[in-house]
């Protein structure tokens, strides 16, 4: 080949492929060595640019450490988007050259789906007669076998057909596909698993698969068989989370598998994974839906009807000795009676013996009605309906569902009530039938024989929930939620030094999901209706966590660790929970990484990187006169085809213009001859806003009009898709290393992300090397690039289109992380989707929200994301064209701020787009927007603040009063907190917000005591207040010994400005109860001569103190006048008194700034004293402590 090199200086060996890129390479390896050693498990992000051997130094590391000291006894996984990236044939290569190959056989395996693998292999295995007739003459597989030789047969067809024939194939062959995916491969796959039954264990299975000739091909057919004796695997992210059928044991998926455990995970295109994740999460919760009444009554029957088998309701050895050790833990068999109770109590109270119906409105309206649950209830109803009553009809013997907008009283609950308490079961009995799952395996593995399969916890789940007569649907339901779903293990609970775990505080959607509830009305159940529950309670950040936390994550990719909610996991979230285990590069690594880097693009000053804007102006007229240079004709014909085409859908003419404008360039310029066009929609014949067709008509004019030989524009143009993408790649890769002029066409979801588009440098071109990157191949760059504006970045809720239930699902998740992040305020963030459900049902009432997402920075960084991955498509080599264009949507460079990235090590192609993007920015920093999240973010987690109190309080056990008793020392010590703190220990900002500056007081407001809507201002524009005014701190400081107190136990004694500060439910519903007991206990034991003492456990909370005799005491911060004399708060306190069998409780205000007298209601069982100290006198009260005494009210 005549190649014609700008000499460089280089060495010749670079272009013989004998080196690689070796100090990057090695750099990069030397990065992932160092956190595998010094960390047992934890996530790494290596996020190297775009063409700089992230992928070869990962597969040297495999092949270096496999099998040293270290490393012999760890599983490595190699973890991507796509299976058509998985670099195996690649590791086998690196194995060959250091002669290994063997060992690559021995250790190395890539896992693909079952269904895909019988469709590779069957009949070629078929024809070897490789399977023995006894397997063959099955109907299973002559089934399979027909189905796979068809599905063969259509696509060979279907890469020779187009227009209607390849639409006729492309419908049998999905037709052929299902048959396969959804049937028959499983049904075959069972005569294989019946026919190895005969060998008792695995480990004989295996063995006979690898040595007996009459079941050999199991292993080429399904080469998951021998995973358990493999080190090295490869597969999808898909793959990775679905599950592994390996044939000889039970499935289970590798990221909650214990062959995870302490392995080492590469996951490539780390941050492209995310979305791989959520698309599978959504499938299932979609797939996975329940009738969630029809739920409760089958549990409910079984507790009143079955007799459960001793092995379930009696302890295990292992579990006896726990409940030996916490006298305060249940057996299986008062777990089981719990339920009944639980249950009972709800059936009862919505006299659920009686079928629930919607009530129709009469006027003949079918409109579908939602209720949506994040850390709230939101309902979705017809018209402006909000409430669900119920109105039980005992004649009828029906409980009529009413869609209302009158609130049902406290008493009445309505719906919303009914929902919440049915979740309320449904979730005590997940967590029972969890315990009881333990119990049961515990008693399995405690019989279990020499050589016996292992019973997996899943085995258990599903033994347990069988015996509550649950259907194969609700098993299926119940299974996920009961393995680990909405249930926090007892290390969340409690840290290695068995104290409070910060973790347990984690409301975030990320932990706890969402949810929504349907009710529909159908023929087939006139009389009831069911209300649907779709829950999604998994999130691709719970999963990342859970296996960071239990083996050694490395992800790569050039956008790893770009901060996007949207277009990658969230970062802060991740470090936050994994705190150290978040692993920080030291400094000595990246200064290696960023010298090598400098090094690597060193000689890129021998290139010409040219960015390009392309406007548009609006003026079809003036746009036309450009590209075809003012000719009249042209002008005016082919503005009536724009006309046509586009029928007054502006934008899509827009983008097309701007499409001719850059052909047009690179049709002119001779010195290119590859140009790759990355646009949102892929083109289409003869149809649609993009019609390659029309493109065509316009190369062939500008073709003509510009006189240019040789070239036409269907030769010209060349449009790849998803549908054969890897034929057609290798076609436009085989035309360009010949010489061939192209204009390739694609979309950023096609190629936009880890596609490796290069091609063998033709024999006449002039191209430059500008590092010394292996040239094996001579394999060089495209010279040219178009980036469209990158849109539907979320979901479009579009009113006029509708909207599937997927994309319901993914536009709830995008608003949820948004609101998660405070980058879209609740109030907005609900409107929106509630605007998407009413989409989802065919409605056409918008709140006007629909633009605020866009305006947040994780929309633009996921922009930003997808722009720097579309041009590394142009850097995967060191050879380049002389002169590199990149051509630009000119909104980009406005609309998008590009100087985000510009710290980053970015491919010097786009940082020179980011030098460009400064001059064109028309945004400016909004100090203001930064206060705006904060406050956000603030009144997210004082919502979350209050769930976790209510739940506390739900139900008091060992831990639950721990976790009290551990907030009030929290709260007390520190009620507000430095940045140093936090930097200690991430977590606390699961407990406090963050503000603006150092503060020691904000405003706020609240709705419904604190459940509802809770709006911070640090401005102090709001009418309530937190500070230490609020409490009278500062007097109470005065009184005598509490300031000496309160040193000796490290409360704090003033609130200390600092960036971090209690919510409102905490400084409301704990501190200031707390700092009330404290001082209140203080005074009384030093002033009234008694010992207080703390609740029992039985009734904890109920009351603040107990002197042990049925009198009980309660202390109160309240500023004023008493509240106690509310007939509401007075029968509240004489149940509680009743609950403990006391006879009286005394209610002390702990200061007042003026005289008050005791009061006594209801028969001297209620006291009310207005105080202990006097603010006005600036003294103990001591003649009312006298009068106490004298009284005998503590008697």
């Amino acid at each position: 080949m005549n190649f014609e090199f700008i000499d460089l200086s280089l060495d010749d060996r670079q272009f013989k492929g004998e080196t690689h890129n070796k100090n990057l390479e090695d750099a990069m390896k030397q990065a992932i060595v160092n956190f595998c050693k010094s960390m047992d498990t934890g996530l790494f992000l290596l996020d190297m640019p775009t063409g700089f051997g992230k992928t070869y130094s990962v597969l040297d590391f495999m092949v270096d450490n496999y099998d040293a000291p270290e490393f012999k006894d760890k599983k490595i996984f190699f973890v991507t988007t796509l299976k058509k990236n998985l670099p195996d044939k690649e590791l086998r290569e690196h194995f060959a050259r250091r002669g290994k190959a063997d060992d690559y056989d021995k250790y190395c395996l890539r896992i693909e789906a079952n269904a895909d693998m019988v469709v590779q292999k069957l009949d070629a295995l078929y024809r070897a007669r490789k399977i023995p007739p006894t397997i063959t003459m099955k109907q299973e597989f002559k089934d399979l076998h027909g189905s796979v030789k068809l599905l063969n047969e259509y696509r060979d067809k279907k890469r020779e057909l187009k227009g209607t024939s390849k639409d006729i194939i492309n419908v049998l062959c999905k037709s052929a596909e299902d048959a396969i995916r959804k049937q028959q491969e499983g049904a075959f796959r069972k005569v294989i698993e019946s026919e190895l039954k005969q060998f008792r264990t695995p480990k004989e299975k295996l063995k006979n698969i690898a040595n007996n000739p009459d079941y050999h091909w199991i292993g080429e057919l399904y080469p998951a068989v021998y995973t358990r004796e493999k080190r090295i695997f490869f597969m999808s992210m898909d793959k990775f989370f679905l599950g592994n059928t390996t044939i000889i044991e039970p499935t289970y998926s590798f990221y909650n598998n214990n062959i995870t455990k302490n392995a080492i995970i590469f996951i490539d295109e780390f941050d492209a994974t995310r979305d791989r994740l959520l698309n599978q999460i959504i499938t299932r919760g979609l797939e996975n839906h329940i009738d969630y009444l029809g739920l409760f009554h089958r549990v409910y029957a079984s507790l009143k009807t079955r007799d459960f088998p001793a092995e379930l309701t009696t302890a295990s050895k292992l579990q006896q000795t726990y409940l030996d050790e916490h006298k305060n833990a249940k057996n299986p068999m008062e777990i089981i009676e719990r339920f009944g109770g639980v249950f009972d109590e709800t059936y009862d109270r919505f006299a659920m013996q009686y079928s629930f119906k919607t009530e129709e409105d009469g006027k003949g309206d079918r409109s579908r009605n939602f209720i949506f649950n994040d850390l709230q209830f939101h309902s979705v109803f017809e018209g402006e309906n909000a409430f669900i009553d119920i109105d039980t009809d005992m004649k009828a013997k029906q409980n009529w569902l009413r869609f209302t907008k009158r609130r049902p009283t406290e008493k009445d609950g309505g719906g919303l009530s009914l929902l919440a308490s049915v979740k309320g079961c449904l979730t005590y009995f997940q967590n029972g039938a969890r315990n009881l799952s333990f119990n049961y395996k515990h008693h399995k593995d405690e019989d279990k024989r020499p050589g016996d399969d292992d019973y997996t916890f899943e085995n258990a789940i599903e033994s347990v929930l069988t015996e509550f007569h649950l259907s194969r649907e609700q098993i299926r339901y119940l299974k996920p939620i009961v393995m680990g779903g909405q249930v926090k293990s007892k290390k969340d609970k409690k840290d290695s030094n068995g104290k409070m775990s910060l973790k347990y505080f984690d409301r975030s959607v990320y932990d706890r999901g969402f949810r929504y509830y349907d009710f529909i009305d159908d023929p087939n159940h006139s009389m009831r209706s069911e209300i649907q529950l779709f829950d999604f309670q998994d999130s691709p950040e719970r999963i990342l966590l859970h296996l960071s936390e239990k083996a050694q994550i490395i992800g790569i990719s050039a956008t790893a660790t770009l901060d996007t909610v949207i277009g990658n996991y969230d970062l802060e979230y991740l470090q936050r929970m994994l705190q150290d285990k978040f692993y920080v590069m030291p400094e000595v690594d990246k200064c290696r990484l960023q010298e090598s880097f400098r090094t690597f693009v060193a000689n890129y000053d021998k290139v010409n990187i040219h960015v390009e804007p392309v406007c548009y102006s609006t003026d079809d007229t003036a746009e036309l006169a450009e590209i075809f240079n003012g000719n009249e004709a042209l002008i005016k014909k082919y503005a009536e085809k724009l006309s046509i085409s586009f029928e007054r859908v502006e934008y899509a003419k827009n983008n097309f213009i701007r499409v001719v404008k850059v052909m047009k360039a690179f049709v002119l310029n001779d010195s290119v001859k590859s140009f790759l066009c990355l646009n949102n929609k892929l083109p289409q014949e003869n149809k649609g806003l993009f019609d390659i067709k029309l493109l065509e008509e316009f190369a062939d004019a500008i073709i003509k009009l510009y006189g240019i030989k040789g070239l036409k524009g269907k030769d010209l143009l060349y449009s790849i898709n998803s549908e054969d993408y890897d034929a057609k790649r290798a076609e436009f890769i085989q035309r360009l290393s010949k010489g061939e002029k192209l204009f390739v066409i694609s979309s950023y979801n096609t190629v936009g992300a880890g596609q490796n588009l290069q091609y063998k440098a033709p024999g006449n071109a002039t191209i430059v090397a500008v590092n010394d990157y292996d040239r094996g191949d001579m394999e060089k760059d495209f010279d040219c690039i178009y980036l469209e504006k990158p849109t539907n970045l979320l979901v479009n809720v579009d009113s006029k289109k509708g909207i599937e239930a997927e994309n319901l699902i993914r536009f709830v998740y995008q608003m949820e992380f948004l609101m998660e992040r405070g980058e879209v305020s609740r109030k907005d963030g609900i409107a929106v989707i509630k605007d998407a459900f009413i989409c989802f049902s065919g409605g056409y009432t918008f709140s006007g929200k629909k633009g605020e997402p866009y305006k947040t920075d994780s929309v633009n960084n996921y922009a930003l994301r997808t722009l720097i991955q579309a041009v590394g498509r142009i850097c995967r080599t060191g050879l380049k064209n002389p002169d590199i264009y990149i051509y630009v949507d000119n909104t980009i460079l406005t609309d998008y701020d590009l100087s985000i990235v510009e710290q980053r090590m970015l491919n010097p192609e786009f940082a020179e787009l980011v030098k460009v993007g400064k001059i064109y920015y028309n945004g400016q920093a909004n100090e203001n927007l930064d206060i705006a999240v904060m406050e956000n973010r603030a009144g997210t987690l004082a919502l979350k603040a209050m769930q976790i109190i209510n739940e506390l309080k739900r139900n008091w056990t060992d831990d639950s009063i721990d976790y009290w008793k551990a907030l009030r020392e929290l709260c007390l010590m520190r009620p507000t907190l430095s940045r140093k703190n936090v930097e200690q220990n991430s977590q606390y900002q699961l407990v406090y917000m963050c503000a603006p500056g150092e503060i020691t007081a904000y405003s706020y407001e609240q709705e419904g005591d604190y459940n509802k809507n809770i709006n911070i201002k640090f401005d102090g524009s709001l009418p309530q207040k937190m500070s230490e005014d609020e409490v009278h701190l500062k007097e109470i400081m005065q009184i005598p010994g509490v300031k000496a107190l309160f040193e000796k136990h490290g409360y704090a004694t003033s609130f200390v400005p600092n960036e971090f500060i209690l919510t409102p439910p905490m400084f409301n519903n704990i501190y200031k109860g707390a700092l009330g007991e404290v001082v209140g206990k203080y005074i009384l034991e030093q002033y009234a001569g008694v010992t207080l003492q703390e609740m029992p456990p039985e009734f904890f909370e109920l009351f603040d103190y107990t002197l042990g005799n049925g009198v009980y005491v309660d202390f109160k911060l309240w500023k004023e006048t008493m509240l106690i004399s509310a007939e509401e708060e007075k029968k509240s306190v004489l149940e509680k008194l009743d609950k403990c069998g006391g006879k009286r409780t005394v209610i002390i205000n702990i200061m007042l700034d003026h005289n008050m007298q005791i009061t006594s209601s209801d028969s001297g069982r209620i006291i009310e004293i207005p105080y202990l100290y006097r603010l006005d006198r600036k003294e103990i009260g001591t003649e009312i402590i006298a009068k106490i005494n004298r009284e005998g009210y503590l008697q």
